[in-house]
């Protein structure tokens, strides 16, 4: 039979599937652009500290894998898979529409708070009832002779996924930090908004194909009760003292004569494949902190890539885009070359797999290294900087007020000083004119300007936070003699754009926040409101605009570049240095998580496969409770020091799959023949997002 070409096949699709293949994308986008922006929204809109924002985090990330066990029994036991997803949707847009409100600056935190902390949840709760039932419900519009097609369309279906959230990644942090509202220099209404919009569409493209779907009853089918009554008998008959009056060769044959023997081997099996998801939990506790200590990671690195800017939550792309491009590299050309050289079995390329995730935090944690030495870390407990300008050049008998005691020599120095908090004494000039400063209160910046005028002394003081910019910012402090708010500074890029401007007064300033593609080379304006609005302004100076910087600009008539100090180092390790860590976990992901699942599903009896997606999504979950209690809890301070010990414990705990793997026996005749379809193996690895395109299908090499 000639074969069909594309065209045909797509015309023979039911066209109900179209329909899901849209709901797909948008829902995809929805989830993928809310989930990469929060960790940030966490930490700048609720202050969170990076430790508490990465608990909240991985938490929703529980719930959302924790809540699919409460849609599969919803779908499976009371309405079926049409009904969770029609209702499971649309909580799914009242989530999104809590979560937008809550971003809306001018609002009460209390108010804030519980409009963003409840759509999460109402989020979490519907994205996991819909993920086990919507690429079944789209396999349910295939009929049996069309199996092929089925297998197809599951290529078009991970296309939509992986579309979807590569969008998502790129454009959500582009709407989050490089558009503002509200008087904000982030648009966080506007980054959960149009994710929502996206959901609002998925919803109505599902509802659109609602006269042309199959919709099959409830199962009331139960395997996992199955299986929990099998352990049980089991156990209480060992317990009451079975095993003595007849021996068995396993434990589990204790659940007869209660259960089929058929049954109790379906359990041993699983049973015996459960082992092969103990790597898989601590994988995903490394996978998924892509998504918050990773990016914490980031926010520190310099995103200029020339004249283009990354921003932190972008570079997670490279996951999707790595691959689309590694699998059908693998399955095409790496393991035929493999499999001509050694066997290439499923446990060897899952232990390959996780030490290539392990080797990938071993490079974060070296990364980490190089950021710490960048890093400006804030002054001692109880101590503070200070940071000495302005055009007087003797300051003396510099001494704490309370107690007289004098610091060092009592001659002190231009640039950063640190000293305890308090209030100090300082005479100027060669008059020895007695000032006051009060720098009280700890752990904070403060700049200190002594201008020698014609009518005297001015000290002029203004504090700021000791650490860098938020947003890829630069930011330039101004300190003049003259308070002026009749004039204003602009910062002005190359095309003649006002990025920003301020009034020529004391702890005013401007950040100079990159667009997606600009020049880090602007200029400084300023002058009076009436005369002059920009470009025209008769005063300038040069300003090299780094990611993080935090610089004072001394402002007099004849301010030059020399007139600028800085106050926090800017982001010099470059992002593109964070690429070999994202793409050699990405390789671990594609050898370790898609095999394991395939593993498994070859090796378990086929009415086990239910149970099989349980336990699968229960790794998510687990493994997200694992960076709740280590990274959410702050146990381990050091970032670098964190990177290292989940290097060191993956490789551990691949070094005992290791010595399990070299025991372990394939199954590779059961008493009923297993088949897995790419459709099946797709069906399953959506509920987790791998979305990795495509599964291998080796399960007898």
């Amino acid at each position: 039979m000639e074969e069909k070409s594309l065209l045909q096949k797509l015309r023979s699709y039911p066209p109900a599937v179209f329909f899901m293949l849209g709901n797909e994308f948008c829902e995809r986008f929805s989830f993928y652009g809310m989930k990469t922006i929060l960790f940030i929204y966490l930490i700048t809109e609720h202050e969170f500290s990076p430790s508490k924002a990465t608990f909240v985090y991985h938490l929703f990330t529980c719930i959302a894998y924790l809540t699919p066990l409460i849609g599969s029994i919803m779908a499976d036991s009371v309405f079926g898979r049409f009904k969770v997803i029609l209702y499971g949707s649309s909580i799914y847009v009242v989530g999104h529409v809590l979560l937008s409100m809550g971003a809306v600056p001018f609002l009460s935190y209390p108010i804030r708070s519980s409009l963003d902390f409840s759509g999460l949840f109402v989020i979490a709760f519907a994205t996991g009832c819909i993920k086990p039932c919507v690429s079944a419900f789209a396999a349910d519009q295939f009929t049996e002779d069309q199996k092929d097609l089925r297998s197809q369309f599951f290529s078009f279906f991970y296309f939509a996924i992986n579309g979807g959230s590569l969008f998502a990644i790129i454009i959500t942090p582009i709407l989050r930090g490089r558009v503002q509202c509200f008087g904000n220099q982030h648009c966080f209404p506007l980054a959960f908004g149009v994710p929502g919009v996206l959901m609002l569409l998925a919803l109505i493209l599902f509802l659109m194909g609602w006269s042309q779907y199959r919709k099959y009853p409830p199962s009331k089918e139960n395997v996992g009760s199955k299986v929990i009554a099998v352990i049980y008998t089991s156990l209480r008959k060992m317990v009451g003292g079975a095993s003595r009056d007849k021996p068995v060769t396993h434990w589990l044959d204790h659940a007869a004569p209660e259960h089929s023997q058929k049954m109790i081997d379906s359990v041993r099996g699983l049973l015996n494949v459960a082992v092969i998801f103990c790597p898989l939990i601590f994988f995903w506790a490394l996978f998924d902190q892509q998504g918050s200590t990773w990016v914490l990671q980031a926010r520190r690195l310099d995103g200029r890539v020339g004249h283009f800017s990354i921003l932190p939550e972008q570079i997670h792309a490279i996951n999707p885009i790595c691959v689309l491009i590694l699998v059908p590299i693998f399955e095409g050309w790496v393991y035929p070359a493999l499999r001509k050289v050694t066997k290439v079995t499923p446990l060897r390329k899952m232990a390959v797999g996780g030490l290539l995730t392990a080797f990938s935090f071993a490079i974060a944690g070296v990364l980490q290294l190089k950021v710490n030495e960048t890093m400006e870390f804030p002054p001692t407990l109880g101590r503070i900087y200070l940071q000495r300008v302005g055009n007087e050049s003797l300051i003396t008998d510099f001494r704490y007020k309370n107690d007289g005691k004098l610091i060092g020599d009592g001659m002190l120095p231009k640039g950063r000083t640190e000293l305890d908090a308090g209030i100090y004494t300082f005479n100027t000039g060669l008059k020895n004119e007695s000032q006051d400063i009060d720098i009280s209160i700890q752990n904070k910046g403060y700049v200190m300007a002594v201008f020698r005028l014609e009518q005297g002394v001015k000290v002029v003081k203004f504090d700021y936070k000791v650490e860098k910019t938020d947003n890829g910012a630069t930011r330039v402090f101004v300190v003049t003699a003259k308070d002026d708010e009749n004039s204003l500074v602009y910062a002005i890029n190359k095309k003649g754009k006002i990025l920003s401007s301020c009034e020529l007064k004391s702890g005013s300033y401007v950040d100079v926040i990159p667009g997606i593609i600009s020049d880090p080379n602007v200029r400084l304006y300023w002058g009076p409101k009436g005369n002059c609005s920009g470009t025209d302004c008769p005063n300038t100076v040069a300003l090299n605009a780094q990611m993080g910087a935090v610089h004072v600009l001394h402002i007099h008539p004849s301010t030059t570049e020399d007139d600028f100090n800085l106050l926090v180092r800017p982001n010099s390790v470059s992002i593109l240095w964070s690429l070999p860590q994202y793409v050699i976990i990405t390789l671990g992901e594609v050898l370790l998580s898609v095999t394991g699942l395939e593993f498994a599903y070859s090796q378990a009896a086929p009415n086990m496969k239910s149970v099989l997606t349980a336990m699968w999504l229960l790794t998510v979950f687990a493994g997200n409770l694992i960076d709740m209690m280590i990274s959410g809890t702050r146990l381990i301070p050091h970032p670098a020091l964190e990177f290292f010990f989940y290097s060191i414990l993956m490789v551990i705990v691949m070094g005992v799959f290791i010595l399990l793997a070299m025991q372990y026996t394939y199954v590779e005749d059961n008493d009923e023949e297993i088949t897995i379809t790419e459709s099946e193996k797709k069906d399953v690895i959506a509920l987790t997002e791998i979305e990795s395109g495509t599964a291998t299908n080796d399960k007898k090499e």
